[in-house]
């Protein structure tokens, strides 16, 4: 594996949606626009639920819906997830998703210190593609995993484990910053160090995890001690076992 100095992250593996751009909002519209296609109903309490998740597990939950109140049956949830997806992208295209606060800098503090960052996402790689386009900068990513590359979605470590493996990095020595109790509890089962930074729902306390309320002011430094934290607590954890 790639030596890594201990004084800094392995690597950042980053959440897209609602930590580098706020599209949540954006999916939201989408999923509503997509039931209400099909003459049914998805709220905003609806979606909030489905932040985060798998595309397997969001094109069954519209499936569903539109069954139950229509009668339609045979709906295919990829078919699904590409028509909503399809939607945001069409919306980070057109400007309609704000970078998220401090998220630039941290990057480029990042790029600065040589410290490897992965793009690690449920979504598609057509929208993650066009939401580094929407940065204005040259991609600051080493390596980018989409939702549809793994078997197994979020809440399952899949994504998170393959992104370390690919940048041969130890995931135990990576921070994962995420937006959703769906991601947190993904990179919390990976073994990586999870900061939760909420976007449009909060997060609850969980142990093992860290809260913050924002990107700004998280300095490399921030992130190098956290990781050392990290790394003794985990270490005391095995040996009083």
């Amino acid at each position: 594996m790639t030596s890594v100095s201990p004084r800094l992250p392995a690597a950042v593996l980053w959440d897209f949606d609602g930590m580098i751009l706020d599209t949540e909002p954006a999916w939201m519209a989408s999923e509503i626009a997509y039931v209400a296609s099909h003459s049914a109903v998805w709220t905003l309490d609806d979606a909030r639920g489905y932040i985060g998740a798998s595309w397997r597990t969001l094109g069954n939950a519209l499936g569903q819906r539109i069954a139950e109140e229509t009668g339609t049956t045979g709906l295919d949830p990829w078919d699904i997830y590409q028509s909503v997806s399809a939607g945001v992208v069409d919306q980070v295209r057109a400007g309609q998703a704000p970078l998220r606060p401090g998220a630039l800098e941290l990057l480029d503090a990042l790029g600065a210190a040589a410290v490897p960052c992965a793009l690690v996402s449920s979504s598609p790689e057509s929208l993650l593609r066009a939401g580094v386009a929407a940065l204005g900068i040259p991609d600051p990513f080493e390596a980018l995993i989409a939702g549809p590359m793994v078997e197994h979605g979020k809440p399952a470590p899949d994504c998170y484990l393959l992104a370390a493996a690919t940048l041969q990095v130890p995931i135990g020595q990576c921070v994962v910053l995420e937006d959703s109790p769906t991601g947190c509890e993904a990179g919390q089962r990976s073994g990586a160090l999870v900061i939760g930074i909420p976007s449009v729902a909060p997060l609850p306390s969980v142990a093992g995890q860290l809260r913050r309320d924002s990107l700004v002011g998280l300095t490399v430094a921030d992130l190098a001690a956290m990781v050392r934290a990290h790394g003794a607590h985990s270490a005391h954890k095995e040996d009083s076992q």
